[in-house]
């Protein structure tokens, strides 16, 4: 699967990417037991920070870099999140940070404005030394969700759900949080159930950077903020 069709279930509109007060049908299977605890490594609370220009550097000190082909005007602090100010149309921004080696978990808690499901977030985890590839690719949007890895920036889907009820629109905050546990990629959902996906990608593939990436796929998709970032 390319990235251009990460998001792509049932027929809705696709992600890409580096490319919840709710409930989620979520991949079969057994139960999944609770992920290892991974202890954070970087961690920005958006909600602390004042309105202004993306920071040069996280709560930890980890400097942040930014990256995308719509990254004009940037994202930046205002009203206590990290908004992405794509324009309206397909775009995307992707603002990462490199703790270094070792990376098995990343999370956020967002949420989303009004707009349509052509608006998600995406997290993920790689490693610059294999160009785009790596063990987790997390697309989210109001009305599904979509895990995968990454590799040589084509995204190969492992596990996928939709919301029973769609994620509000109106800014509150969700949390979402992922960790690869061997060949799984286990996922927490806001309403707190697990999902596990396995794919054997997961385990082989590196990750020392963490991004997060705001993209619209299509004019009037919602927007994403995000109001508490961290990685592991």
């Amino acid at each position: 699967m390319s990235r251009r069709r990460a998001l792509a279930v049932g027929g809705a509109a696709a992600v890409t990417g580096l490319a919840a007060a709710c409930s989620a049908h979520a991949a079969t299977g057994s139960p999944v037991p609770p992920p290892p605890d991974v202890p954070l490594r970087v961690r920005t609370r958006w909600t602390a920070r004042p309105d202004g220009p993306l920071p040069a550097r996280g709560d930890e000190g980890v400097p942040f870099t930014l990256t995308g082909p719509d990254i004009e005007p940037p994202p930046s602090v205002a009203g206590g999140a990290l908004v992405g100010h794509l324009p309206d149309r397909h775009g995307a921004a992707y603002v990462l940070q490199t703790p270094g080696g070792g990376l098995r978990r990343i999370g956020a808690t967002f949420g989303f404005g009004p707009g349509t499901t052509d608006g998600s977030l995406a997290l993920v985890l790689f490693s610059p030394g294999r160009p785009f590839s790596g063990p987790c690719h997390l697309a989210i949007a109001p009305d599904r969700w979509v895990a995968g890895t990454l590799v040589d920036a084509a995204v190969t889907e492992i596990g996928s759900g939709t919301f029973a009820t769609p994620i509000p629109q109106d800014g509150r905050p969700v949390r979402v949080d992922a960790v690869v546990v061997g060949d799984a990629l286990v996922v927490r959902l806001p309403d707190g159930s697990l999902v596990g996906p396995r794919g054997p990608d997961v385990a082989a593939l590196p990750a020392a950077t963490a991004c997060w990436e705001f993209f619209r796929d299509a004019a009037g998709g919602a927007d994403v903020h995000l109001y508490d970032t961290w990685a592991g």
